[in-house]
């Protein structure tokens, strides 16, 4: 098999891994279907909270989309293809009742960006390093990708990113608010999952109404994010009265 999905659970807790590492874990088409239906699973089972993503070995989160694969694709299914990118990184992006980590052990070119700026959280390895490389490659950076890093590090710093398609590191990652920690490689995925326990111990309903309540909020203007924090307070004191 060239390349595969695995997952790995400890309830509430899910791991998915990417495995290609004689290509840099770049994803073929099957892979690609996989990924897809793994996360869309994962994301709708009760019984998970939280989803680490993550790549085989130290260097490569994933490496994007296999080139062979990509060239070879037809107009229709070129379409469908980038449909099903943008459906990708949506679930995970709006994932309801679980938080998303990206571990990233490594390069997170192209696809791999986009998964990883779509989820909660990305922990980098010190090797780590993200790079939309779609300008250089006459493709559009939509499917999340510039929704998401605007989110994650405002206009300037998106357009910088995107526009340039350079490569981002992970102390600059840190610096930017693209990563939210960096560690080791060796300890990379230890923490991820240390810190992934810590919050599913907490009170579920309060974590993902506050995780649903922030992503609300973004992008509104403080009136109009108070005026939604109040809808959301008002809808949990009207639960508490009626315990």
């Amino acid at each position: 098999m060239d390349g595969e999905i695995i997952v790995t659970r400890e309830d509430p807790i899910a791991i998915v891994t990417i495995s290609r590492p004689n290509k840099l874990n770049s994803v073929t088409h099957d892979m690609f279907v996989t990924f897809e239906e793994r996360v869309s699973q994962l994301t709708n089972d009760p019984k998970i909270a939280a989803v680490i993503i993550t790549g085989v070995g130290d260097k490569a989160f994933s490496a994007g989309f296999d080139l062979e694969m990509m060239v070879g694709l037809g107009n229709d299914q070129y379409m469908d293809f980038f449909l099903l990118l943008e459906k990708t990184t949506k679930q995970i992006r709006e994932a309801k009742t679980c938080i998303t980590i990206a571990a990233v052990n490594g390069f997170a070119v192209g696809f791999g960006a986009m998964v990883a700026s779509a989820c909660d959280f990305r922990f980098f390895s010190k090797n780590g390093a993200l790079r939309f490389p779609e300008i250089d490659l006459s493709i559009f950076p939509g499917m999340g990708a510039a929704s998401n890093l605007l989110h994650l590090v405002g206009p300037s710093r998106a357009k910088d990113i995107l526009l340039s398609g350079r490569m981002v590191d992970a102390e600059e990652a840190l610096q930017i608010g693209l990563a939210d920690r960096v560690y080791e490689y060796g300890e990379l995925l230890d923490k991820t999952m240390e810190y992934a326990k810590e919050l599913t111990q907490k009170d579920r309903k309060i974590m993902f109404r506050t995780k649903a309540l922030i992503d609300g909020m973004t992008g509104k203007t403080v009136f109009g994010a108070a005026e939604m924090e109040s809808t959301y307070s008002e809808e949990w004191l009207r639960e508490k009265r009626d315990d």
